[in-house]
């Protein structure tokens, strides 16, 4: 992310951050306003509460004195309300713990106020006027009972209103902290939209100079391409020089070496008597010599004929191949216990000659390597690996550590030691250009004295579908046909 990017997203979690900031205080605000609403209803219905026992003692007394039943009416009228305040009033006080303790001494008071003046008037109605003293006694017991209930309702007001003013006071506090929030939010905004503009203006002089430089950069690469372009063109003229010489110069060492093998030969049968046991060993060491390196030679001829060979591509079923190239080998292999296991090959699109040779190659090599093995196992067929068919060679042989294994396919590269094995160390090389000359490619997999697993593929356009079915699963190999020779 760029410096502007994170600029404009901060901008933006701050412009979102005082949105949600505006929306909490504005439904902090509505809160605050219920519970001083909810506070201001106590303080009335605590006023109710007095003034509807006082008109309930108003009616009372009046009829005590007159007797008349409209002032039964305004009492049982306030009596009435009362009960209906005392009924109302603990849930409008539940969230002040102070204040239900409190009511739990006002019900009291008005519950055995309410009873004596209910006494009084059935008093008065059974007796008539009461004589003086007991009007006496009876309103000195109202005036003291209207007296702690005054006193308790004045209680209860006196804390609603103080608990008013503290909810006042939170909400004027909380709204003022809210406009700081804002405000101060708004100016970070601003601030920080500004600091984008100088942030955007020097990514624009930075994008220009880069621009430019890259116009710059294009120049010297179109010219270093046209450089690398012509060099190019003379690495391959001097590539192709170098397999034509390289294959001049094989083609010419063979007729030397024919003829110090054949030379050799004619003097160990002609003058081989008179020679000693020295002179007859070495004499072996140079049959042998130029016999080797008649074989190197050939091979390096191989090498390069491999690089400047034109792929004459065809259908081929590689089980028709292999089958035909073993029969080939039979003959040469009669003498060794070998169970060859092989498995469905495909049909590819590829040069039959170079395709045997890498088959033949590989079985070779096998075959080498299984000789100090009592029973050789080899094994030819197909997997599937990550989606990509790849045909694969596996023996029981002496393997290899894989820490080597970057050596296998180069010139002359050789993991084992000349005398335990012979070789010129150049036909895996030639596997490895003809594979990739069909657009392949091949590793191999070994474990010292365990054996190893060559496998290689040749791109998926060299693929023919066959009719039956693909492979099963992924790394699940096909019915092998077992033979042995």
């Amino acid at each position: 992310m760029t410096s502007s990017n994170k600029v404009t997203a901060c901008a933006l979690l701050i412009l979102v951050g005082i949105g949600a900031l505006s929306f909490w205080s504005e439904e902090r605000n509505e809160h605050d306003r219920e519970w001083v609403t909810h506070t201001l209803l106590v303080v009335e219905k605590l006023q109710t509460v007095r003034i509807d026992i006082t008109q309930a003692e108003t009616g009372q007394r009046g009829y005590m004195l007159t007797g008349k039943e409209r002032y039964l009416e305004l009492y049982s009228a306030g009596v009435q309300q009362v009960r209906g305040d005392m009924n109302e009033l603990p849930d409008l006080i539940r969230d002040n713990p102070s204040e239900r303790d409190a009511i739990q001494t006002l019900e009291p008071l008005i519950t055995a106020r309410l009873a004596e003046l209910d006494a009084g008037i059935e008093v008065r109605k059974r007796s008539g006027l009461l004589a003086g003293a007991e009007a006496v006694t009876r309103a000195n017991n109202g005036e003291k009972w209207m007296g702690q209930i005054a006193a308790q309702i004045g209680q209860m007001r006196q804390a609603e209103e103080g608990l008013l003013t503290r909810r006042l006071e939170t909400e004027a506090a909380s709204t003022t902290k809210i406009k700081a929030a804002i405000v101060l939010g708004n100016s970070l905004a601003i601030l920080i939209l500004l600091l984008k503009g100088l942030v955007i203006q020097k990514e624009i002089v930075r994008r220009t100079q880069a621009e430019e430089n890259l116009k710059r950069s294009n120049v010297s690469l179109e010219r270093r391409t046209t450089e690398l372009s012509e060099s190019n063109k003379e690495l391959l003229a001097t590539n192709v020089e170098l397999e034509s010489f390289a294959y001049s110069v094989a083609h010419d060492l063979r007729a030397p070496l024919r003829h110090i093998a054949g030379y050799s030969n004619i003097i160990a049968q002609d003058y081989g008597p008179l020679l000693d046991a020295e002179g007859l060993r070495f004499l072996k060491k140079i049959i042998a010599g130029a016999q080797n390196l008649g074989h190197l030679v050939d091979d390096l001829l191989g090498l390069s004929k491999v690089g400047q060979q034109v792929l004459s591509l065809e259908a081929t079923p590689l089980d028709a191949l292999l089958q035909e190239l073993m029969d080939d080998l039979a003959p040469e292999l009669a003498a060794r216990a070998i169970e060859w296991r092989i498995g469905e090959l495909p049909v590819v699109e590829c040069d039959r000659v170079l395709m045997k040779q890498v088959f033949a190659n590989l079985l070779l090599n096998a075959v080498k390597y299984t000789r100090k093995r009592e029973l050789a196992v080899i094994e030819v067929g197909q997997i599937m690996l990550n989606g990509e068919r790849v045909i694969r060679v596996r023996d029981n042989g002496v393997g290899f550590e894989m820490q080597y294994a970057g050596k296998l396919f180069g010139v002359f590269q050789r993991l084992h030691k000349a005398g335990d094995f012979e070789g010129t160390g150049v036909g895996l090389a030639v596997v490895q250009r003809i594979v990739r000359k069909h657009g392949g490619r091949i590793w191999a997999e070994a474990e010292l004295d365990r054996g190893a697993t060559f496998f290689f593929t040749l791109g998926s356009s060299a693929i023919i579908p066959r009719t039956d079915p693909e492979l099963a699963n992924e790394n699940e190999e096909e019915a092998m046909h077992v033979a042995r020779s």
